[in-house]
């Protein structure tokens, strides 16, 4: 399977740095036609189009459409609705009229919460309490990132890279890392490179742990989400004794893993045994919630995605995996051998592109990770005192587009950075595997309660701040 995953104008020139995303990784091609053609490119995904070339153009009315054209999904309707003469409308909102027949109502929902949560617009359009119809528009928190990181070279730019997506701060400072080795020639020792994917795992089953609690909770399961909420601290716990911050911030730059000095064997092994704990106990508790019959059923077959979207709208990480399919770039990550492999392999009988199978996925995750972890972090010692194979000091950087992308916990992260002769950014491209969920949230809800949109907007848990850039 082969999808396009990104989507970056080039600087100075005609056409486009397009990104394709297969078992085989992700690869780049030049693609030298007009705007026009990159929307008429049916291998474009809609949602890909309007983060990369959308522009403000005000207010969206659809209230003239005919409803049932409104709703249809398919890439002609689409383009009628999102391309004008000005180009493709971006995902801000900026005010959105939806048609709504006579037996309907529309009702939306945020930005504003009644709790701490990122802003995002949701506009629903419902007959008695089915989701007819769900439009999702972004851009409450535009923070400028990619003005911010022009003209900064590695050091200075990697703390916005950290701050892209908060509980991803250890993918993106992974990109960003080997796209600046890869401009200046920097080569890495494998105990290194180790040390950097022992704390993405650290990441994923900290975040997965969380949703399992959250996912938990909204179906009213207490028992789970309790655990989950306090045994979520033990692998941030574990990130801070190693890095010095819970989130990992600060422990990567190009050709470096900040390991903090009081680190010995014992220590580690320490550490070790504290994952296995919390995993065990989590595990468990999952376990006896999925053998609750309620449980299931009221996730099983709510918020489903389909193989056939996955394939023809570019979905990626977990919305692609809970269909069955397995796209995972770990597969290519050679240091995780440093270790022992670590298994990405999915129980199929499970994933069905369900609520359910979202909750799932992450149990199985955090049970595949979490063993690789245990034998993974005692052998950090070798990555206390690397010697570097050649040093991270400044040399000349060949002018032009580098990349560089991860399997964050979500899925894919790519990065795409254009450098100049001294190694500072001049453009960047940004894709957060949000920005393509976020539509198959939309489609996910279809034909659903209103009142499980909570549950569902929570198994597939996406970036507001990772798309609003």
């Amino acid at each position: 399977m082969r999808s396009v995953t990104g989507l970056y104008p080039r600087k100075g020139k005609k056409g486009y740095h397009r990104f394709w995303l297969s078992n085989d990784g992700v690869e780049r091609e030049v693609v030298e036609y007009s705007e026009k053609d990159a929307y008429e490119d049916t291998a474009n995904p809609i949602w890909i189009l309007r983060h990369s070339l959308g522009s403000d153009q005000g207010e969206e009315d659809y209230s003239s459409y005919d409803f049932e054209k409104y709703i249809t999904a398919d890439r002609k309707t689409d383009l009628e609705k999102f391309v004008t003469k000005k180009g493709i409308k971006d995902l801000v909102y900026k005010g959105l009229k939806v048609p709504i027949p006579a037996s309907h109502y529309s009702h939306a929902v945020g930005p504003i919460h009644a709790g701490v949560i990122e802003p995002g617009h949701f506009r629903f359009i419902v007959k008695g309490e089915e989701i007819r119809n769900l439009d999702i528009r972004l851009g409450f928190q535009k923070r400028g990132l990619i003005d911010l990181i022009k003209g900064k070279g590695a050091d200075e730019s990697l703390p916005y890279a950290e701050a892209i997506s908060g509980d991803s701060t250890v993918a993106y400072g992974i990109v960003f890392s080997r796209i600046f080795e890869e401009a200046h020639g920097i080569e890495i020792p494998q105990e290194l490179d180790f040390a950097r994917l022992v704390l993405l795992e650290l990441e994923r089953i900290a975040t997965h742990i969380g949703d399992m609690g959250a996912i938990a909770g909204d179906i009213g399961y207490y028992p789970l989400q309790g655990v989950c909420s306090l045994q979520r601290g033990v692998p941030l716990g574990v990130m801070e004794t190693l890095t010095g911050n819970r989130f990992g911030r600060g422990a990567l730059l190009p050709g470096k893993v900040f390991l903090r000095k009081n680190l010995n064997s014992e220590k580690l092994m320490e550490l070790s045994e504290r994952i296995r704990s919390v995993v065990e106990d989590v595990v468990s508790h999952f376990e006896r919630a999925a053998n609750t019959s309620t449980n299931r059923e009221r996730l099983q077959s709510c918020g489903v995605i389909r193989q056939r979207q996955v394939r023809h709208l570019g979905f990626v990480g977990m919305a692609e995996k809970c269909t069955g399919l397995n796209r995972d770039l770990r597969n290519l990550e050679k240091s995780y051998a440093f270790s022992s492999p670590i298994s990405l392999e999915l129980n199929r009988d499970q994933m069905r592109g369900d609520a359910w199978a979202r909750f799932y996925l992450r149990y199985e995750e955090l049970k595949r990770s979490g063993k690789w972890l245990l034998e993974a972090i005692p052998k950090l010692e070798a990555a206390l005192h690397p010697k570097l194979r050649k040093s991270p000091a400044k040399s000349s950087v060949k002018k032009g587009t580098y990349y560089s992308a991860v399997e964050g916990w979500r899925g894919p992260v790519l990065v795409s950075l254009d450098l100049d002769s001294e190694g500072s950014i001049e453009e960047a491209y940004i894709r957060d595997p949000s920005v393509l969920n976020w539509h198959a949230l939309e489609l996910a809800v279809r034909g659903e309660y209103i009142g499980d949109f909570p549950l569902n907007n929570k198994s597939f848990n996406l970036s507001y701040v990772g798309v609003d850039l």
